[in-house]
């Protein structure tokens, strides 16, 4: 799962970066992680289960730890298959005890409804187009496991959703994960081919460059996975601005008659 050139976890290395992680490196409240911005990384590092998140959030430990391995595993794939994806992905840099170190993608975070709107329509058509062309783009990385078809890059291959199904698999087919999640009946397409993807397209897994016209990274791999019509059914199933819900319309065309 892990590149050999990655730099592992010793006391020595562990406490040289989190002595970089002051208050000041930490840009917004912890939820899950901390998410440390230095000039040149990024520092996500988990919170300890006494710990609990920005206004008494309690993360979901039990998959928090696998969220991030996830997350290194799906960016390898992406590195691996996709040598000219067309826009960064973060690379890892140094894994710790409780934390992963990442380059840093400079660029926009959309993480607040202000900065929202300071995107016009011109600015927001032309990333939806393009972001509808990441999402194509990672469709084309297969799956080395083709006993389990609907499932994540993780050794388990447990989707990383957990408040949205009820059974997180790993699945054999479609019909299956369907019988596992009968709310997404109706949702999904119960013969449509699973896909790789990024699977939370929220607008903050998302850098854009700083006149905000065009998408210049994609980040925050850890829910990504095999999934039927690109998560469509996910993406529209969670709040997202006005302008964004509309990310999957139409994807019968531009996704599912591509492949």
């Amino acid at each position: 799962m892990y590149s050999t050139s990655i730099r592992r976890h010793n006391m020595t290395d562990d406490n040289a970066w989190l002595s970089k992680c002051t208050r000041q490196t930490l840009p917004v409240p912890p939820l899950e992680r901390y998410i440390h911005i230095l000039p040149d990384n990024v520092v996500k590092k988990r919170l300890a289960p006494h710990e609990r998140g920005e206004k008494g959030y309690v993360p979901d430990f039990a998959t928090l730890k696998d969220r991030d391995d996830n997350e290194i595993a799906a960016i390898k794939l992406v590195e691996d298959n996709l040598p000219n994806f067309t826009v960064r992905v973060p690379k890892l840099v140094y894994q710790g005890a409780d934390f992963n170190v990442w380059t840093r993608i400079p660029g926009v975070c959309v993480d607040r409804v202000e900065q929202w709107a300071k995107i016009s329509p011109r600015q927001m058509q032309g990333l939806v187009y393009q972001a509808r062309d990441l999402i194509l783009q990672l469709s084309r990385i297969p799956n080395p496991y083709p006993d389990y078809i609907v499932r994540s890059p993780h050794d388990t291959g447990r989707l990383f959703r957990p408040k949205q199904f009820s059974d997180v698999g790993p699945f054999t087919s479609v019909q299956s994960l369907l019988a596992g999640n009968p709310h997404l009946e109706g949702e999904i397409h119960p013969y449509s081919r699973p896909v790789f993807s990024h699977m939370d397209w929220d607008m903050s897994n998302i850098i854009l460059a700083p006149n905000l016209d065009y998408i210049i990274g994609v980040v925050d791999f850890e829910r990504a996975a095999w999934f039927p019509e690109g998560g469509k059914a996910l993406h529209n199933a969670v709040f997202q601005w006005d302008g964004w819900k509309e990310l999957f319309d139409g994807s019968e065309e531009w996704l599912e008659g591509r492949q």
